[in-house]
């Protein structure tokens, strides 16, 4: 037997039952006001920059101002070279020990030894300061902050890189420029190819040449003086230049080319600098 006291507590439990028809009636309430500020409020939310990443780009922002003039290793550099090596930016390892490309598992020494840079001598790591007087080639790179891997690097820190080089080669006039990494080259490309000039070529010998005469401050007027090709035979004949080569990444990270396919463009370059 139901009491009133049953049928009392039922009809208060009912209030609270799921009923598709009271969910329907619910969202048919729903004034369209409300339902723009929801949708607004989620669009906010959604389109919102948390603070861990403001601080992220905070600090990358600091990291470039304060790399600008400052390297971990110091460019093994001198007048008149037959080659200058520009690597993209100093390893940990390189960065701990004070040397360029440092590293034991780094290409970069073993293809040059056995390129014939170094007339047969053995070398390594220890040895960069040498290179100069010994073989008359140098080390520089684009960025002087030392990272884990080259990924670490934004492209705008690479691209602020790229006029310090010029201006060394425009003081220094090194025969060929030999990058030593694609996303550096790649960096120097962004900054001072025009429209006018030929798509540069994968690897090898580039048809862009950086000539030393001309404004070393002023950025437009020495994209004028950088950007020239082998068309414009005129301009080549009457003026000095450095040519510039690319060669891939020497570090063994780089999967895509093996050591005897870098050595391959390291033997390439020997040939045409004994070919000047």
């Amino acid at each position: 037997m139901v009491t009133p006291e049953d049928r009392s507590f039922k009809n208060f439990l009912s209030q609270f039952s799921y009923s598709p028809n009271n969910n329907n009636n619910n969202k048919n309430n729903d004034n369209p006001t409300d339902i723009k500020t929801r949708e607004k409020s989620i669009k906010q939310l959604k389109t919102r920059t948390s603070p861990y990443q403001k601080c992220k780009e905070s600090i990358e922002s600091i990291q470039i101002i304060n790399a600008i003039n400052t390297s971990a290793n110091p460019d093994i550099i001198d007048f008149n070279l037959k080659v200058l090596f520009i690597g993209i930016n100093p390893g940990k390892r390189s960065a701990q020990v004070g040397h360029h490309f440092a590293h034991h598992s780094n290409h970069f020494y073993p293809c040059l030894v056995e390129s014939g840079f170094t007339n047969n001598e053995i070398i390594n790591y220890e040895d960069d300061v040498t290179l100069p007087k010994r073989f008359n080639i140098g080390i520089s790179n684009v960025v002087g902050r030392d990272t884990r891997s080259s990924a670490d690097l934004s492209p705008a820190e690479l691209r602020n890189g790229i006029p310090s080089v010029i201006r060394k080669v425009k003081l220094y006039k090194p025969k060929f420029l030999c990058f030593i990494g694609k996303c550096g080259f790649d960096a120097f490309e962004k900054v001072y190819r025009t429209p006018n000039t030929e798509k540069s070529k994968n690897f090898g010998l580039q048809c862009l040449k950086i000539f030393w005469d001309g404004d070393d401050g002023d950025d437009d007027n020495m994209k004028d003086q950088i950007v020239k090709d082998e068309k414009d035979e005129k301009f080549v004949i009457e003026n000095q230049f450095t040519k510039i080569f690319l060669i891939p990444s020497t570090s063994a990270r780089v999967k895509h080319y093996q050591k005897s396919e870098k050595l391959k463009y390291f033997m390439e370059l020997k040939k045409l600098v004994d070919d000047e």
